[in-house]
């Protein structure tokens, strides 16, 4: 039996990167994936690889920094797969303005509203329904900016980032006597479409260096199928060489 049959799984962030790894991983181990993001075409290629490996896909088309586009995705989710076993808040972003001096409020609010404020209102709009059932999981994609936050990962992602352990901490404080676990991964460099956001590109031989989307998403399935008995709250994965 595959580790993940018959759960339904929600992942934000899904048309590239980690997210998409994640949801193609989850669909390998039998779940039926549920993929949110802008790219309403980009979905609509991950969801066509999802069903190809014989399980569901559900399509949810969403701006995560808006709350209404939040609660509407998690609806279609729900409609189209039933309840949601597994929610992966992973959506994230980063610009190429990073010091305090640079970063303007609205660009702060921005990356606060996708990388932290998302997670939270898929967070706090999942728990009842884990809560009836008594069962669920949420593992929120971070960084090791969280753990090492500097002027290189940037003021707003950074915090952000510290944001997301926060979230988990708290979640597992609140849900845990539901059966609701929570669990909080800090990659470090992986190799996505992020990147572009950097002053400077990374060069060929660093990005060779890189973890890849699919790293993490081993990481996910390995906290997503461990038992109800079982909760790995904090998770740091780093590149053997940097």
């Amino acid at each position: 039996m595959k580790r993940l049959e018959g759960k339904n799984v929600l992942v934000t962030g899904a048309s590239s990167g980690i997210g998409r790894a994640v949801a193609l991983a989850c669909a390998k181990e039998g779940a039926n994936v549920a993929v949110c993001a802008r790219r309403a075409d980009r979905l609509e290629e991950v969801a066509a690889e999802i069903r190809g490996l014989g399980v569901k896909a559900a399509i949810c088309v969403a701006d995560v920094a808006v709350e209404d586009e939040i609660l509407a995705a998690l609806a279609a989710a729900q409609t189209q797969l039933g309840s949601i076993d597994v929610l992966v808040n992973n959506a994230g972003t980063n610009l190429k303005n990073r010091t305090i001096s640079e970063t303007t409020v609205e660009e702060w609010q921005r990356i606060l509203d996708i990388n932290l404020t998302s997670a939270y209102i898929f967070t706090k709009a999942i728990l009842p329904t884990m809560f009836e059932r008594q069962d669920g999981v949420i593992i929120n994609i971070a960084s090791r900016a969280a753990m090492l936050p500097s002027v290189f990962a940037g003021v707003s992602y950074s915090a952000s980032k510290i944001g997301m352990e926060a979230l988990t901490k708290v979640t597992n404080e609140e849900a845990n006597a539901h059966g609701v676990r929570a669990c909080v991964i800090h990659p470090g460099e992986v190799e996505t479409e992020i990147l572009v956001h950097r002053r400077a590109a990374p060069t060929p031989e660093h990005r060779a260096r890189m973890m890849q989307g699919e790293d993490i998403a081993e990481a996910v399935v390995f906290v997503a199928a461990l038992p109800a008995r079982a909760n790995v709250d904090y998770i740091s994965i780093k590149p053997t060489k940097s």
